[in-house]
C-alpha cells in the first residue's frame, strides 16, 4: 500500500465519514451502556467499611530489663514513636490465620454463602457462572480454607502514606458485616497484644523466682566467706570509708611525718639565723631574745647607762670615778645579755635535736607499717576477690528482685507495654462501592463511542491516502546522492583534483586550493612523479581544521604537525584550541610541545615546571611523569621540559621515533607544535613521518608569499601529506561548506 502524506488527504472526506457514522455510533454506544447497566443489576451490591488502629510502644517493652530508678518504667511511661518497619510488622500480624479464624468463628462466616461457596451463589450473576461451570467450590478444599480464602480476599490492611496508623478495610454484600469485621479484628488484635504481654510477664516471673532464691543463698555464703577470711587474716576495717587499719595508720603517720619535718625545718632555720646573729654581735636582735622579759629590762638599763655615759663624757674624763663606775655597770649588763642570748641559742639547738629525733621515730613507724602492709598483701588481694564476688551477686540479686516486683505490679494491674488504640471505628455504609451502575454504564457507552470514532477516522484516512507521484520517487535518489561526500583518489595515481563539491545542507569546514600551487603531475602516459607536489588546502576556523583532521584519521596514531609561517609567529593558542576541538569530537588527543626557546605552550597554559620530552629523551623521566591534562579539556599534553645546559640537545632519531610510535598506539590524534625552525628540526629528526602539516598564516598573505612553495612543507618537498594553511582571525562564510575526504599517507620526499 502506498504511504499517505498530509498533503494528499482530503479532510472533508474524513469529516463526512464521521458525520455519516455518528447516528449509528450513538445507537451502538447507548446499547452498550444499557447492556452494561443490565449486567450490573445481576451483581449483588458490595459495601465497604474501614477502621483505623494506632499502635505505639510504651517505655518498658522488655520484661527482663531493670526498671528505671525514677519510676518511669511503669505502664504509664511515655510512648515511643514507632518506625515504618514496626508498623508494617503489625500490618502483617493483623493478617495472621489465628486472628482470621477467630473472627470467622465469632461472626459465623461459614454460614454465609458469600464466604462459603458450597452453600450456593450470592447473586444472579453467580448462578449464571455456576451454570457455565465457573465459580464452583474446588474439590477437596476444607470449609475453613474456603472461608479464610474468601475472608482475606475481601480484607485489606495497609498503612496510609505519611502516617503510622493502620487501616483495616473490609468489603461485603452485607453493610453491617462490612463494619463488624474491621471493628472485631481491631478489638481482637488489641486483646492479643494485651494477653501476649501478660503471658510473657507471667513466664518471666516464673523464671525469676528460682533464680532469686538461688542468689539469696549464694549472697549469704559469699558474705560469710568474706567475714571469716577477714578475721582469719586479721584484716579489719574502720571509719566511714571502711578502710583498712593499716591504711589508716599509714595515712596518719604520713601526715605526722610531714608535720614533724616541717617543724624540724623551721627550728633549724631559726637556729641557723640565731647563730649567725650571735657571731655578728647582734644577738639581742634574735626574735626569741627580744620576746624575753628579762632581756627587755636589761636592754632598757643598758640604754639608760649609755645615755648617762654620753651625757657625763662632756664634762668628765674617762678616768673619773663616776665614769669608771658607769662603764663597769654597762659591761656587766652586756655580759648578762650575752649569757641570755647563749641560753636562747642553746634552747633552739635542743628543740632542733628533739624535732630530728621525732622525724626519725615517725619514719621508723612508717617503715614498720609498710612492712606489715606488704606482708598482708596476698591476704588483701584474696579478700578483695571475695568482696567483689559477693558484691556482684548482691547486685544481681537486687536487680532481679526489683524486676520481679515491677513485673508483679504490672501483672496485678494488667498494664500493657504496647498500646493499641482504635482511632476510628468502622460504620455501616449506605451506598455500595460496587457496582455503580450509572457511572459504569455511562463509561461503557462513552468508551464504545470513542472506539467507534477511532475506527471511522482510521478507515477514512486509509481510504483517503493517495500514492506519491513519479517525480517525487525520482527525486529521492538524487537527494541521497547529493548528501554523499566525493572520494578523491590517492595523489600518486590521479590527475588534477576535481572541483570540490559544495553541500548546501551541511556546513562544516571551509577549504580551498591556494593560488599559485602546482597539482601533482601523474598521467597515464608518464611513469614519473616519484615526488609530486601536494596541494595546500585553506581553512579559516579551528573547528573546521579539527573536523578535517578527524575525518581523515582512519585509526589510532594520526600525526599532525603545526608550525608558524615564520619563526616569529607563535602557534600556542591555536594548537591548544585544536586539541580541545579534537577531544570534543570524541578523539583521544595529545599535544607534544617542542619549544626549546622556552616560550612554548606550557608557558601559555601557565603550567608548573616539571619533566617533559627532554627528560624522556635522555632517560630522566617516564611517560607517567611527563603526560599532563590540558586545563578545561580531556586532551593531554607533553611539555618540552628542561635542558641540563640550557640549550637544546641533538635529537636522537631512534629514541624520538620510538616515543612517537608509543604515543600512536595510545592516542587517536598526536599533535606536534613548535615555531618554524624548531618544527623543522623536529620534522627532519622524525624523517617526515606525519600525516598532516598545518601552517598558521596571516589571512592577508597569498600563496606566493609563503615561505614554503607548493608541494613542500618546512622547506622539504613532501608527498602524500595533507598540507593545510590555517588563516587565523579569518571569518567563515556562512551557508556553505566544502567537504573533502581521503587520507593520504605521510612520507618525506626530499
Amino acid at each position: 500500500m502506498s504511504q499517505a502524506s498530509p498533503d494528499n488527504i482530503e479532510l472533508s472526506a474524513v469529516f463526512a465519514a464521521i458525520k455519516k457514522s455518528v447516528p449509528r455510533l450513538v445507537i451502538i454506544a447507548a446499547g452498550a451502556g444499557a447492556l452494561t447497566f443490565l449486567g450490573l443489576t445481576l451483581v449483588a451490591p458490595r459495601y465497604q467499611s474501614e477502621a483505623e488502629l494506632v499502635v505505639s510502644a510504651k517505655g518498658v517493652s522488655d520484661p527482663f530489663q531493670s526498671p528505671r530508678k525514677d519510676g518511669g518504667g511503669g505502664s504509664d511511661g511515655v510512648a515511643v514513636r514507632m518506625d515504618k518497619e514496626a508498623v508494617n510488622t503489625h500490618v502483617r500480624a493483623l493478617r495472621s490465620p489465628e486472628l482470621g479464624t477467630a473472627i470467622a468463628t465469632q461472626l459465623n462466616l461459614a454460614e454465609r454463602p458469600e464466604f462459603n461457596p458450597a452453600l450456593g451463589p450470592v447473586d444472579t450473576f453467580g448462578r449464571i457462572l455456576r451454570m457455565a461451570g465457573i465459580g464452583n467450590p474446588r474439590p477437596g478444599e476444607s470449609e475453613q480454607d474456603r472461608v479464610l480464602n474468601r475472608f482475606y480476599d475481601k480484607l485489606e490492611i495497609y498503612s496510609p502514606k505519611e502516617s503510622r496508623a493502620i487501616a483495616i478495610r473490609f468489603t461485603s454484600n452485607d453493610p453491617d458485616l462490612a463494619a463488624e469485621v474491621p471493628n472485631a479484628l481491631a478489638e481482637a488484635y488489641r486483646a492479643s497484644l494485651a494477653n501476649q504481654s501478660i503471658v510473657e510477664t507471667d513466664e518471666v516471673q516464673q523464671a525469676l523466682a528460682p533464680k532469686i532464691e538461688k542468689l539469696k543463698a549464694e549472697v549469704g555464703e559469699a558474705d560469710a566467706a568474706v567475714e571469716q577470711f577477714r578475721g582469719k587474716a586479721d584484716i579489719f576495717r574502720g571509719g566511714q570509708q571502711q578502710t583498712g587499719l593499716n591504711e589508716q595508720q599509714l595515712a596518719e603517720l604520713t601526715a605526722e611525718l610531714s608535720r614533724t619535718q616541717s617543724l624540724k625545718g623551721d627550728i633549724e632555720s631559726r637556729l641557723s639565723a640565731a647563730r649567725d646573729m650571735m657571731k655578728s654581735g647582734s644577738g639581742d636582735a634574735i626574735p626569741e631574745v627580744q620576746r624575753s622579759p628579762l632581756i627587755q629590762a636589761v636592754v632598757q638599763q643598758r640604754v639608760r647607762l649609755e645615755r648617762q655615759i654620753s651625757e657625763l663624757s662632756v664634762s668628765l674624763l674617762p678616768g673619773h670615778p663616776r665614769m669608771q663606775q658607769l662603764n663597769a655597770d654597762l659591761a656587766g649588763l652586756k655580759k648578762q645579755i650575752t649569757a641570755e642570748v647563749a641560753k636562747v641559742v642553746d634552747s633552739l639547738e635542743k628543740e632542733a635535736k628533739s624535732a630530728s629525733m621525732r622525724v626519725d621515730a615517725v619514719q621508723k613507724d612508717i617503715a614498720s607499717v609498710k612492712t606489715r602492709v606488704v606482708d598482708t598483701g596476698p591476704d588483701e588481694v584474696k579478700l578483695r576477690q571475695l568482696q567483689t564476688e559477693a558484691q556482684s551477686k548482691r547486685a544481681e540479686l537486687e536487680r532481679l528482685q526489683a524486676q520481679y516486683e515491677a513485673n508483679r505490679a504490672k501483672a496485678d494491674s494488667r498494664a500493657v507495654p504496647i498500646e493499641a488504640r482504635i482511632v476510628s471505628r468502622a460504620r455501616a455504609a449506605s451506598i455500595p462501592v460496587f457496582p455503580r451502575k450509572g457511572p459504569f454504564a455511562a463509561l461503557a457507552a462513552f468508551a464504545t463511542l470513542l472506539l467507534g470514532l477511532a475506527l471511522t477516522i482510521t478507515k477514512a484516512l486509509l481510504s483517503g491516502a493517495r500514492p506519491a507521484t513519479a517525480s517525487a520517487r525520482q527525486a529521492a535518489p538524487v537527494r541521497a546522492a547529493a548528501r554523499k561526500e566525493p572520494v578523491l583518489p590517492p595523489a600518486a595515481h590521479r590527475a588534477a583534483p576535481p572541483r570540490p563539491h559544495i553541500d548546501e545542507d551541511e556546513i562544516d569546514a571551509l577549504t580551498e586550493p591556494m593560488s599559485g600551487r602546482a597539482p601533482a603531475a601523474s598521467t597515464s602516459n608518464q611513469d614519473t612523479a616519484a615526488i609530486g607536489e601536494t596541494e595546500t588546502a585553506r581553512v579559516s576556523s579551528i573547528g573546521a581544521l579539527a573536523r578535517r583532521i578527524a575525518s581523515r584519521a582512519d585509526g589510532a596514531g594520526y600525526r599532525t604537525m603545526v608550525s608558524g609561517e615564520t619563526d616569529l609567529m607563535g602557534v600556542s593558542s591555536h594548537t591548544i584550541e585544536l586539541c580541545k576541538a579534537l577531544a570534543e569530537l570524541g578523539s583521544s588527543a595529545i599535544l607534544v610541545d617542542w619549544s626549546p626557546e622556552g616560550d612554548g605552550i606550557a608557558h601559555a597554559l601557565s603550567l608548573p615546571g616539571g619533566p617533559g620530552l627532554a627528560e624522556l629523551l635522555n632517560g630522566g623521566a617516564s611517560f607517567e611523569q611527563i603526560i599532563r591534562r590540558i586545563p578545561g579539556s580531556d586532551a593531554h599534553i607533553v611539555t618540552t621540559g628542561n635542558f641540563a645546559d640550557g640549550t637544546a640537545p641533538q635529537l636522537d632519531q631512534d629514541r624520538l621515533n620510538l616515543i612517537l610510535d608509543a604515543l600512536d598506539e595510545a592516542y587517536d590524534q598526536v599533535v606536534i607544535a613548535g615555531r618554524y625552525e624548531s618544527a623543522r628540526a623536529f620534522f627532519e629528526a622524525i624523517e617526515g613521518r606525519v600525516d598532516c602539516g598545518v601552517v598558521v598564516a596571516d589571512p592577508g598573505r597569498i600563496g606566493s608569499a609563503l615561505r614554503d612553495p607548493p608541494g613542500s612543507y618546512l622547506g622539504f618537498e613532501v608527498a602524500e601529506i595533507d598540507i593545510v594553511r590555517y588563516d587565523r582571525q579569518m571569518a567563515a562564510i556562512p551557508g556553505q561548506r566544502i567537504v573533502r575526504t581521503g587520507r593520504p599517507a605521510a612520507a618525506v620526499a626530499g
